[in-house]
Parts: C-alpha cells; structure tokens; sequence
C-alpha cells in the first residue's frame, strides 16, 4: 500500500511537472515586443519614476511592504486570463498555471522593488536602509495574498467567465486601495497575521477550484 500511495505521489508530481513546462512554453510564447514594452513601462513608473519622487519616503516601511504586495495585482488577472482561453484540464494543469502566475508576479514585484530602490540609493546616496525583516514579512503577505486571489479568479473563470473573474479582481483590488489608503500604516504590524489568513482563504479557493474541474 505505502508503495502504490509513493508510486501515485510521484506519478502527480511528474504530471505537475510536465504541465509546468508546457505552461512555461506557452508564456514564452506568447511573450512579444509589446508585451516587453508594457512592462518596461511599468517597471519605468513605479520602479524608477515614483520612488525618484517620492525620495527617502521610498524607503519608509509602509511603502516597501505595499510594494513587496505587487504580486497580487498581475497573479489573479494572468490566471483568469490563462484559464479563460483554455480550461483546464485537470488539477495539476491548474495548479501549474496558478504557478507560473505567481512566479510571474514575484518576479515582477522584485525587479520593481530593485528598481526603486537603485533609483532611491542613486539619487539620494544618504537615504536610509530599509527594513529588511518587516519587508520580508510583507513579502510572505504578498505571496500569499497572490496565491489566494490567483486561485479566486481562477475559481470564478471555470464557474462564470474570465469577464467575470476580471470585473470581481478589480473591485477586489479597488477595496485593496481604499484600505491601503486609510489604512496603510496598519499592513507591516499585521503583516503575518494577513498572510495566514490569506493561505486559509487560498486552501479554500483551491478545493473551490478542484471542485469545479
């Protein structure tokens, strides 16, 4: 028995596997010239252009640990995308996409993250350090958050439509900037708290997701 269970384990994550390399083809593949230039243009306006004005506030601990956030707002939006032109599969094809959506969201947060703080350090060489424990705190947050509402939106695409799972993201992210806005200096004192209540609320849309497949 302990065989056949060792032997099925293995079989999903050489499944997972395999759907994490098709997927990551298909991104390649779907990267062009305007793609690279919308995200030269992000990484222009809130890595460069926004921290050179912002200055030392860059640095201050509320703004990192919004940054280090970033993730969520291209996670959801590429797997509602990815489960809309093409349902998947299975589970593993699912869990492969929601991935690769996360991989693509950190990454971009970390570049845009690098990138404001090299503009911040070059421009005001005396600036102060940031808070490396807090930033990595809300980065566990951000993490977690994404994979939450990465699997929402990919629950609500197989249960409505991608429209749907877009229009829900946005008023999502919308409530997410109103409480930043009056509620900013809270996000690095709740920071780990959030971040269990995000992986709660992402075990939950997972088994929604696995339901609806």
């Amino acid at each position: 028995m302990l065989r056949d269970q060792i032997g099925t384990m293995g079989n999903a994550m050489g499944n997972l596997s395999y759907h994490l390399r098709r997927e990551g083809g298909g991104l390649r593949s779907r990267i062009g010239l305007r793609v690279v230039l919308v995200h030269l243009a992000i990484v222009a306006v809130f890595g460069v252009l926004f921290p050179w004005i912002r200055g030392i506030g860059f640095v201050d601990p509320v703004m990192t640990s919004a940054y280090a956030c970033l993730g969520v707002l291209f996670a959801a939006p590429a797997v509602a995308q990815s489960f809309g032109m093409e349902r998947p599969g299975s589970m593993n094809d699912a869990l492969a996409r929601i991935i690769m959506a996360l991989a693509y969201g950190e990454l971009m947060t970390v570049v845009i993250l690098l990138a404001g703080f090299m503009t911040v350090y070059a421009t005001r060489p005396f600036a102060f350090a940031p808070d490396l424990e807090t930033l990595a705190m809300a980065g566990l947050f951000g993490l977690a958050a994404s994979l939450a509402m990465a699997a929402i939106a990919g629950w609500m695409t197989l249960r409505l439509s991608a429209g749907v799972a877009r229009q829900g993201m946005r008023v999502l992210f919308l409530l997410l900037l109103c409480l930043f806005f009056y509620k900013s200096g809270w996000l690095p004192d709740v920071a780990g708290e959030a971040a269990l209540i995000s992986v709660a609320i992402a075990a939950g849309a997972l088994y929604g997701l696995r339901t609806a497949l």
